[in-house]
This record gives structure tokens, sequence and C-alpha cells, in this order.
């Protein structure tokens, strides 16, 4: 963990010097603090897969921790992927940690089956709550409605739930569950990374392969977004 967040004091001091793009949504109105605790929870197949289909692209996962932060004190942050016997992703858990991560990760079989599941709502649910003591704020990076009992679980013990994610992929529930929402859109993603068309998949070249999750041959399961009038008091950039 020390590894983690001195990666991340390294990125703050070598950022846009305080510049600020705001795509918070506030659902109840309350502000910020510089004080908060937070703990940041990634569910990487989520989000890859997400920003993939809507994009074309990656995560740029440096940005997204600075701009989640917004200048609170980060307790823990966490990336959860998964991997399949013989996927190599030593090189991209790397570039995690060296943007203040620590890395969770699960090697799926090929056994089709419940104990082979290849998600970690279990894992990510379990962390969560065993730090719920330690942290004023959680922040679920994730689009996935199979969240909205961890928010509520969260809320019991005291600790405010924001969400991160794609407008387009976002539960309607988790959206209406939590305290506070950030959209994600281009301003978190790898500038000029593309991915190829769905026919060529199997031409693509290898370090795109090490980010490609276990489910890489299924579609994204969208959720239902919510609606339109919910996003009315969406900050405007600055």
């Amino acid at each position: 963990m020390k590894r983690g967040l001195e990666a991340f004091q390294r990125l703050q001091k070598n950022g846009d010097n305080g510049k600020e793009e705001r795509f918070l949504v506030s659902v109840d109105g309350h502000e910020l603090s510089p004080h908060q605790r937070v703990g940041i929870f990634v569910d990487v197949q989520n989000m890859y897969y997400a920003a993939r289909n809507i994009f074309q692209s990656k995560l740029e996962f440096s940005k997204l921790l600075k701009h989640l932060l917004r200048g609170r004190v980060l307790a823990r942050a966490m990336a959860y992927i998964v991997e399949r016997p013989g996927m190599e992703q030593d090189k991209f858990i790397e570039v995690l940690r060296r943007n203040g991560y620590e890395v969770r990760k699960r090697v799926v079989g090929e056994r089709n089956d419940s104990t082979n599941r290849g998600d970690w709502n279990i894992g990510i649910t379990l962390d969560a709550v065993s730090l719920a003591s330690k942290i004023d704020v959680a922040i679920l990076v994730t689009g996935d409605g199979d969240f909205v009992p961890l928010v509520e679980r969260l809320a019991i013990d005291g600790v405010r739930v924001e969400i991160a994610s794609f407008r387009e992929t976002t539960s309607s529930e988790l959206f209406h569950a939590a305290d506070q929402m950030h959209f994600l859109d281009e301003r978190v993603l790898l500038s000029g990374t593309h991915f190829q068309p769905a026919e060529d998949e199997e031409e693509e070249v290898e370090e795109e392969k090490e980010l490609v999750p276990s489910r890489s041959r299924r579609p994204l399961r969208r959720a239902r977004g919510p609606a339109e009038e919910d996003f009315d008091d969406e900050d405007e950039e600055d």
C-alpha cells in the first residue's frame, strides 16, 4: 500500500498545475471535503468493456485516480482484474501499481460453472465492507447494478458512496443509490488508442491483448441508463 500511495503523490506533483476538469454530478448537493479519506475500488473488467464499446479506447488510470480524488486523501485504491491461464498481464499490472493502485488478480480456468465466475463482485464487496471503518468515502468504479446492495450496506456503516462510470452503461438503480456520481468521458481515456473492428480481433497487437479480461468474446451487457432528467444538475466543465 505504501508503494501505491507514494506513486500517487508523485503523480499529483507532476500534474497539470492544479487545473481541475469537472464531470461530477451531485445527487444530494453534498460538498466534497479535502479531509475525506477515500477508498477507490475499480471493476477493471466492467470498465474495460465500457470504454471499448463506447469509445473504442482504454482508461488512463493515472488520470482516473486524480480526478476521482479531487484533492482528497487517498486511503486505498484497489483494481480488480481477471485473466485466463496463459494470458499475460504482468505489464498491465505493473502500470496499475506505478499509478498508485493495489492489484487484485483472479485467474479463471476453462470450466463454466458457478465456482469459476469471471467477476470480482463478491471480492470488491468484502474489501469495501472491511475498509468501512477506515474511510469516509467509497468510490466504486463500475456501472454494474449488482453493487446496489453494497452501496446500501456502506450507507448503514456511515460511508458515503460515489459511483464512477460512463453515462451510457450506468445502471439507473446504481445511480439513484449513490450519494454522488462521476460521469466519465474522453478525458480519462488514453489518447490515440483505438481498437480495431470486432472482425479483426484476432490480429490485434499483443499490447492490447494484455488488457483483455476473461470474457473477451462476450458482448458488454449494457445496463439501463438513468433518464435524461436525472442529469440536469451536472457540473459544467471549467
